[in-house]
């Protein structure tokens, strides 16, 4: 693929996206989205990343702005980058009106391509933002992004399930189980991990949060039943307490530069 051919394939990318998050933006009420305490995969990103004061930190894909606000109580200078204008309209609001007087800087911009300067940040995190963007161009520019010695912490979904995989590869969108996300989206498989360790000086998985069972009862259950959401959360529990963890959804992903 040339260059030309390939800056169209990120376009159409990026307007898929772009289009699919910003629907989203507009059933979402700035007003009635008080910061509240983080939940539990926020929790994951923000002990990895060891923000403190004063640390430079890009949210990045920062959606409706969760992250954000907890950066920000955590005393943070805290950039705001997602592809959607009308999701960042919904993190500037939250700030203006939860965030203590403390400000953020947003922007729009893709992944990809942020027109940031080099060196910028000491962290950059984010939420279920790497599986949807052109991974490679993406490595580059974070790296390009993080000031020497810095630290990239995502919480991703992952690949390395085979069971989950049939599942998404058969079952979603079938049978009553709702397809979630956008079609440019796919869990981190290990061509990606190899691709990361390329752009980083390490690259590390870890499984805070092991969500198995937990897809059964929102997929197939809808959480309807309570009695199966607790089955369930003490089935991932067990998990998460062997080997199998590995197995989880969600994998935690840490990139020091």
């Amino acid at each position: 693929m040339d260059q030309e051919d390939s800056h169209a394939h990120l376009q159409a990318r990026w307007d898929r996206e772009q289009a699919f998050h910003d629907a989203l933006a507009q059933h979402l009420d700035p007003e009635a989205m008080p910061a509240s305490a983080p939940v539990r995969y926020d929790e994951a990103v923000l002990a990895a990343a060891h923000v403190a004061p004063g640390t430079r930190v890009l949210d990045l894909g920062c959606g409706q702005g969760d992250l954000t606000l907890a950066l920000l109580q955590r005393g943070a200078e805290v950039t705001a980058l997602d592809l959607s204008p009308g999701l960042i309209a919904v993190a500037r609001r939250r700030t203006e009106l939860y965030a203590g007087g403390r400000h953020a800087q947003f922007i729009v911009a893709p992944v990809e391509c942020t027109g940031l300067s080099s060196s910028s940040f000491d962290v950059i995190v984010g939420r279920w933002i790497l599986h949807h963007v052109d991974l490679q161009a993406a490595a580059a520019e974070l790296s390009r992004l993080l000031a020497p010695r810095g630290r990239a912490v995502f919480l991703e979904n992952s690949g390395a399930n085979p069971i989950l995989n049939v599942a998404r590869d058969h079952f979603a969108g079938r049978f009553g189980i709702p397809r979630m996300g956008t079609k440019d989206e796919r869990p981190l498989i290990s061509d990606d991990w190899r691709m990361l360790e390329t752009c980083f000086t390490s690259v590390r998985a870890e499984f805070p949060i092991v969500d198995f069972f937990e897809l059964l009862n929102r997929q197939v259950f809808r959480y309807r039943f309570r009695s199966i959401r607790i089955i369930c959360r003490e089935l991932d529990r067990l998990l998460a307490r062997s080997r199998l963890r590995k197995y989880s959804y969600r994998v935690l992903v840490i990139a020091d530069k």
